[in-house]
């Protein structure tokens, strides 16, 4: 904070500050601001939607809160690092199907998948909830979609990173969750539209309530032209 003082100091002393072109930065970021202000304040001013509002935005846009379906995915990695020999591969490869056949035997797949290689060992394997397109590998989606049963592992699978095996762990079925599941998405989505509707409005009553003087051709100095006529041009 010293430092920064004594730089403004001596930017003062110069004569910086004096600078037509950063006076008028100066006057922009001020005018910015102060805009940000006012509008922030119609807003507050405005409230937050009603229930009412908020259900009705729900209802008319319904679709966007579809969620497809999802699984939920446990992975077993067994990292191979980059450039390493196909002899490598063939060792991961073995590894992971050893621990492949642990989980078809029964075998917990948190536990299994403590002994795999990947950040999510140390949370029980687990990747989330999934949906097509979110795999990362069409051969990783295409595999873990043709499982149907929880348990169900797939085939190993050769990745960038290493040998894969993906396990089922949940099936969730495509659905359109209630507007109390989704209440704050929904006020998410209409936080834009209320923002521009304070705009609107603020800009609306200004522009009835001032005029603005503007030098016209047959007017002379200082002629009062009202905001919306302006506007209109």
């Amino acid at each position: 904070m010293v430092d920064k003082r004594l730089l403004a100091m001596e930017a003062e002393r110069l004569g910086f500050t004096q600078d037509p072109e950063i006076r008028r930065q100066v006057r922009d970021l001020e005018e910015r601001l102060t805009i940000q202000a006012l509008l922030a304040r119609e807003e507050k001013s405005a409230g937050a939607p009603t229930d009412d509002e908020a259900r009705a935005h729900y209802q008319a846009n319904v679709e966007r809160f579809a969620q497809p379906e999802r699984l939920r995915i446990a992975r077993i990695l067994v990292e191979v690092p980059p450039g390493s020999p196909r002899t490598s591969w063939s060792q991961a490869h073995q590894r992971a199907e050893t621990l492949r056949r642990r989980v078809v035997n029964g075998e917990p797949v948190a536990k299994v998948a403590e002994s795999g290689d990947g950040p999510e060992r140390s949370r029980g394997g687990e990747l989330g909830l999934l949906a097509r397109g979110e795999f990362g590998s069409a051969a990783l989606e295409e595999a873990a979609l043709a499982l149907t049963r929880p348990g169900e592992a797939t085939p190993v699978i050769e990745q960038p990173t290493g040998a894969v095996v993906l396990v089922l762990l949940e099936r969730l079925a495509p659905r359109v969750p209630p507007f109390e599941e989704v209440r704050e998405a929904v006020l998410g989505q209409m936080a834009p539209m209320l923002q521009r509707r304070a705009f609107e409005q603020v800009l609306a009553r200004l522009r009835k309530e001032a005029s603005i003087e503007l030098p016209s051709a047959g007017a002379p100095s200082g002629a009062s032209v009202d905001v919306d006529t302006v506007a209109q041009h």
